[in-house]
């Protein structure tokens, strides 16, 4: 089973961050696995509200549902979409939270790609890290930018 955390991060930031996406996912490893009675844990939560933006709850339902509306396989139930391959050859759960989007996933990673490919549609901030593989990246790369 695959879990993925997916945040949508400031733009200044996913630019600043590109290519070095690592640092980013050891500050996110650091805050899930801290305790929240730790000193620390405060100072990493202001940090981790400073480099992300809000998810746009309702627009995301919009655009989840828009997308896979008429998919054999879909379906919702208030904020929890999921999505069932035929034959059962796998599965993903997406559920939508107002400080990042939670995904768990099973089988083929079909299932856990559609929902990225709508995502990445939306907005191409969005980072999606799994602590237990260590596993993280953008789900749209960002191209870096020259400044002249």
């Amino acid at each position: 089973m695959r879990h993925y955390s997916i945040y949508l991060i400031e733009e200044e930031f996913a630019s600043h961050y590109f290519g070095r996406e690592s640092k980013i996912f050891h500050l996110f490893q650091e805050y899930h696995w801290t305790s929240t009675n730790n000193k620390q844990y405060e100072t990493i939560t202001k940090q981790i509200e400073y480099i992300t933006k809000s998810i746009p709850v309702f627009y995301i339902h919009h655009l989840v549902g828009m997308f896979l509306q008429s998919r054999k396989g879909y379906q919702r139930v208030e904020q929890v979409h999921k999505i069932v391959l035929d034959n059962n050859r796998g599965n993903a759960t997406l559920i939508v939270k107002e400080r990042y989007l939670e995904l768990t996933s099973d089988g083929q990673v079909e299932a856990e790609t559609i929902f990225f490919e709508i995502l990445r549609k939306f907005d191409p901030c969005f980072l999606a890290m799994d602590f237990h593989a260590e596993r993280y990246g953008w789900l749209n790369p960002i191209k870096e930018r020259n400044f002249v």
